[in-house]
């Protein structure tokens, strides 16, 4: 891969990773019901940073804002625990993502220069992601992992965890890989949309087996 090219990979896979920590990270200090609820804004959150940095979009785009908006105004009134902290965080989550679009696109437009596919763009991003996640996790957590270890062998599931874990990084890889691909064929902001709209499907299910398993 071209030097060139890593001015943009590097960036991408930061703000990607990024964007999962502070998910994560907010999910520790509120609801994720909560947490869900204010990703849920992210298109918004897109367009919004798109304005700042000179993009501008059809009305098409923007009217498609409209029904975000309103679902995220019906599910807010279902209530939650809420943090000022675990909000901040889940705000500078969708932040982080609303860099996808931007970096994706430059990678469009060096076409010339760019002779990786999506699948190579997609494995260079989890490598440095893969490079990125462990030294911040041992510069902030690296007193606790012995412990926590520890802790498992005693109880005896450390097997468990690891295939949990190992199952875990499989099926999340396989959803970042088929996300990823989408968004390189039908572009990351309608993605953003479809994805809202599954979101706010399945909420409702869930929403109706909840009810009627306590009528």
């Amino acid at each position: 891969m071209p030097r060139t090219l890593w001015s943009i990979i590097v960036p991408l896979s930061l703000v990607w990773t990024a964007g999962f920590v502070l998910f994560n990270a907010s999910a520790s200090r509120m609801s994720p019901a909560v947490v869900s609820l204010v990703r849920c804004m992210e298109p918004l959150a897109t367009v919004a940073v798109g304005f700042l940095i000179g993009e501008r979009y059809s009305w098409r785009v923007l009217v498609t804002l409209i029904p975000i908006c309103g679902g995220v105004a019906l599910a807010s009134f279902r209530g939650g625990v809420l943090s000022a902290a675990g909000i901040c965080l889940a705000l500078l989550s969708n932040v982080s993502f609303c860099g996808r679009p931007f970096f994706t696109q430059q990678l469009k437009l060096r076409k010339s220069e760019n002779p990786l596919d999506d699948l190579g763009v997609f494995f260079n991003v989890t490598f440095v992601a893969t490079l990125t996640l462990p030294v911040f996790v041992f510069l902030f957590e690296g007193t606790l992992i012995q412990s926590a270890v520890q802790r498992l062998s005693e109880e005896g599931v450390l097997v468990q965890f690891g295939a949990d874990m190992m199952m875990s990084s499989i099926f999340f890889f396989l959803y970042q890989f088929i996300q990823l691909m989408l968004g390189f064929v039908i572009g990351l902001l309608l993605l953003l949309l479809l994805l809202l709209l599954l979101f706010l499907l399945l909420t409702l299910l869930s929403s109706s087996f909840s009810i009627s398993s306590f009528s």
